[in-house]
């Protein structure tokens, strides 16, 4: 049996109906974003002066309350794996499909742009003395050559534009099936799932998490502010514009006239010639009888 009955036996006649092969670009532009963004990890770092009794970078080393690979997981596989549940038990492959995809773009823009910024700027990161362990006899860094680089690496955060790329798509793809941010659609009476402000709760959850990852970073040392600030925005921008080249926009109220909740777009259809049809005027008609 064909993958493609395959396919249609599990899902439906119409599972395969939305694929074209300019998906195809679409993947390999997104593939090209992962790959520059470690290529942009290769860049040296830019070794920016500083003073050692700048109090600005003078705070203790502490551990992370949120792990780069916590994040990592929380921000791209659990959205993935969600997508994929739901996809799978609506029978719909082009949900499954676009989820993933719009999930790998903005996490993969949201880290090129990040992992660019952070080399080519270098700022300290405000544990960076705590790294270096200045040594006044040689006048340099006399801490761990890794750690002393990561030190230079404070803006802006990858932990918060990493955890607001996977989190806004999830709160976008959740506004999307419930309309929590579209207050004029009419909800059906006599639902549970048909309360606003529940709804409401649960689109602003992913939120949260990704806003404690960004605080714990200033808490911890590792950020400043600002760092936090734009990394957050970063991943906010990057993750929206992606979702929207996917999924309907779920501030729309004719996003959930036209189209069941939570259903993705198919991007690209078949261009078909207008329909020409000549009709003969009155005029034309009774010039027709007299010859």
């Amino acid at each position: 049996m064909s993958v493609r009955r395959t396919t249609e036996r599990l899902f439906g006649q119409h599972a395969l109906d939305w694929v074209d092969r300019s998906y195809v670009i679409d993947w390999l532009v997104v593939f090209c974003l992962w790959v520059l963004s470690w290529m942009a990890g290769a860049i040296p770092v830019f070794e920016r002066r500083f003073d050692v009794h700048d109090p600005l970078i003078s705070h203790p080393h502490r551990e992370d309350q949120v792990s780069s690979a916590l994040n990592n997981i929380v921000a791209l596989w659990v959205p993935i794996l969600i997508v994929t549940v739901v996809g799978g038990l609506r029978r719909s492959l082009m949900e499954v499909h676009h989820g993933i995809l719009s999930v790998c773009a903005g996490r993969g823009l949201a880290r090129l742009v990040t992992v660019l910024l952070k080399h080519k700027i270098g700022r300290l990161r405000p544990d960076f003395l705590a790294r270096c362990r200045w040594d006044e006899i040689l006048k340099e860094c006399a801490g761990a050559n890794k750690s002393v680089v990561e030190g230079r690496k404070s803006f802006p955060s990858g932990h918060s534009s990493t955890a607001f790329a996977g989190m806004t798509f999830m709160a976008l793809w959740l506004a999307g099936y419930t309309a929590a941010w579209c207050f004029h659609v009419p909800k059906p009476v006599a639902s549970l799932q048909s309360s606003r402000m529940g709804n409401l709760v649960v689109t602003f959850l992913p939120l949260t998490w990704a806003t404690f990852v960004a605080i714990s970073r200033i808490e911890d040392f590792k950020h400043h502010k600002e760092d936090v600030i734009v990394g957050s925005l970063i991943g906010i921008l990057s993750s929206t514009v992606c979702y929207l080249i996917f999924w309907p926009n779920p501030l729309s109220a004719k996003t959930f006239v036209d189209n069941a909740h939570g259903r993705p777009r198919s991007l690209y259809e078949e261009c078909r010639a207008p329909d020409v049809t000549f009709h003969l005027t009155r005029i034309e008609e009774d010039g027709l009888e007299d010859v």
